[in-house]
């Protein structure tokens, strides 16, 4: 450690446990009365020995080192807490070496004349290790003062908390000092000097990109503490300024974030399109998709409440009339695929209270590896009230804490509850206001009706009115008629026929009265029907199927046609039930 092999000899656990300490490789901007507050402490005459508590990555270190740079007399030394349990190896020799370490230590002091700092960062680590190593130092602590020693100890709130405060007579011979996380003034003033330092000033014409670096970190990076995370995020852009040439701007900003944090702060929605690209695949929800597009428009334009989720939705309505589709058009509207950014919750699947925990831990994690996405809730109703009342911190304030007590952030997700609920009055309108294009003229008569049904029907509490409170839009869907089921099938259809061509290199021919068949005479407008998941059932069992069987059986068939034998009720009014059924053929 030392340059002198003289000293190197004379005191070998000195040299072997610590080093001197670096000085600061830049300004330390916003601490002058943290500075001024640690040299007080360190020239009492008792006691004089302090201890720094701040989260990870506030700059304790940063603070010893500005207090090094005014304080020319003392010589500051980084002890290596882990080096030491290495070298000491078991508990009990922990607390011998301790005692060697501080008696030469004041043989130092005494025999070169310059008082010693021993900064022990990760102080906690000592403590863990043994009481032996605990009842070793506090002697140390209440004499250090007349040996010449100053002793600053570092460590965070969880660990002190842990391993530290609850040996009182430990804590009474350090006097602590609380290290608030920089704000947003200091911590631009700071990412400004790293600028200059690192030659790429010109890059910046005024403070707003830093003021973005804070911004975006404070809230895509809760578990991390400034001013640590911004500078990392700075280092990260300056580092593909360098390699690539590119201006450091908004644009390298978004990557990094992407690439660092897998965060998407570069909105690229085309905001006139959202209404449009919705309605191409969600047929007859012509109100639920204005609902969606409404709200998408305040992401967009960045003006919604950044204390929040982007957006959170509530679908009401029948099984099959698109809700889930809707979800996975958002998904692919907002981030591209459907598949990787849609992170489904079956809520059936925690009824009980049992699955509290694992649902908070599953739903963490999930956003903790992928923190922009589409959550889907599926059936709200379902789950039990624990488990909703989660939900409620996070449509809040867009955070939860994982099983490692680590604030996991949903500021970036957009969460879509689903729920069926409200049965009997998507019934009505099915029966009584049918809609071909889902204008919501019925919805927006029955919407109070809405909102009493999904109070009234979840018992238990299950959907606790404050639930609702926090949710931006209720999004009610139109049960689907006739007409709707029947593009939605022959959709399904065409998608059909194309998969058979590719895979199979089979042409399929669909007479017109299969599609007649399907949603006619075996569809069903009643909303507790399944609506167009039902209708889609049924053409898989009944047409998908018949295809396949037939290729199965004759795999040299190049052209083959789907017709329907036998009399249609739709065509015959006078049938109660049709004998129809439908037949594959070769075509010759």
């Amino acid at each position: 450690m030392f340059t002198d092999d003289r000293l190197n000899e004379a005191y070998e656990l000195l040299s072997l446990l610590s080093n001197p300490l670096k000085a600061a490789e830049r300004a330390v901007v916003g601490r002058e009365y943290e500075m001024t507050q640690l040299l007080a402490a360190m020239n009492r005459p008792e006691l004089c020995n302090t201890l720094l508590l701040s989260p990870a990555g506030s700059g304790k270190t940063m603070l010893v080192q500005g207090v090094m740079r005014q304080d020319r007399e003392r010589l500051y030394l980084e002890v290596d807490p882990a080096r030491m349990i290495a070298e000491a190896g078991t508990s009990e020799n922990m607390a011998s070496m301790l005692k060697g370490f501080f008696d030469e230590a004041e043989a130092f002091v005494k025999d070169e004349g310059r008082e010693l700092v021993l900064f022990i960062d990760e102080f906690h680590q000592i403590i863990q290790l043994s009481d032996a190593a605990v009842e070793a130092i506090k002697p140390v602590l209440a004499a250090s003062g007349v040996r010449g020693i100053r002793v600053i100890a570092a460590t965070t709130y969880e660990e002190f908390h842990q391993h530290v405060s609850p040996n009182q007579p430990l804590v009474e011979r350090l006097q602590r000092i609380n290290l608030a996380p920089p704000d947003q003034e200091t911590t631009v003033m700071i990412l400004q000097g790293m600028a200059e330092r690192y030659g790429v000033a010109d890059q910046f014409y005024d403070d707003h990109l830093f003021r973005m670096i804070y911004e975006y970190t404070q809230r895509y990076m809760p578990a991390n503490s400034q001013p640590r995370k911004s500078i990392l995020v700075l280092d990260s852009m300056v580092g593909w300024h360098r390699h690539t040439g590119q201006a450091i701007d908004r644009d390298l900003l978004a990557e990094v974030l992407m690439e660092s944090l897998n965060v998407n702060v570069a909105f690229r929605v085309d905001a006139t399109k959202i209404k449009k690209q919705l309605d191409s695949k969600v047929y007859s929800q012509d109100f639920a998709t204005s609902v969606v597009a409404r709200r998408l428009q305040l992401c967009v334009a960045d003006l919604n409440d950044k204390s929040r989720p982007e957006a959170s939705f509530l679908f009401t309505g029948s099984t099959g009339v698109g809700k889930t589709e809707l979800v996975k058009q958002l998904a692919k509207l907002l981030f591209g695929d459907d598949q990787r950014h849609l992170i489904r919750f079956d809520m059936t699947e925690f009824a009980s209270q049992d699955s509290f925990a694992t649902f908070r831990s599953e739903l963490t994690k999930r956003v903790w590896d992928l923190s922009h996405a589409v959550l889907l809730f599926d059936e709200i109703e379902k789950a039990h009230a624990m488990v909703t009342r989660v939900l409620l911190q996070v449509l809040d304030d867009g955070r939860l804490s994982d099983d490692n007590n680590r604030e996991v952030s949903f500021l970036n997700t957009y969460i879509v509850l689903t729920t069926n609920s409200g049965s009997e009055i998507f019934r009505t309108i099915g029966d009584y206001e049918a809609d071909d294009d889902g204008s919501g003229k019925a919805l927006i008569k029955y919407e109070k009706l809405i909102r009493e049904s999904i109070k009234s029907t979840t018992g238990g509490n299950r959907f606790p009115p404050e639930l609702l409170g926090r949710i931006d839009s209720i999004v009610p869907f139109q049960p689907l008629s006739l007409p709707t089921q029947q593009k939605i099938v022959k959709d399904k259809l065409r998608q059909l026929v194309h998969e058979v061509l590719v895979k199979h290199n089979v042409r399929v021919t669909v007479d017109e009265k299969v599609l007649q068949y399907l949603i006619e005479d075996k569809g069903d407008t009643d909303s507790d029907a399944g609506g167009a998941r039902a209708a889609v059932a049924k053409m898989t069992d009944e047409v998908t199927t018949a295809i396949a069987a037939f290729v199965n059986h004759y795999p040299v068939e190049r052209r083959i046609r789907i017709d329907i034998d036998g009399d249609l009720v739709s065509d015959h009014k006078n049938l109660l039930t049709s004998d129809a059924r439908v037949v594959v053929s070769a075509m010759r």
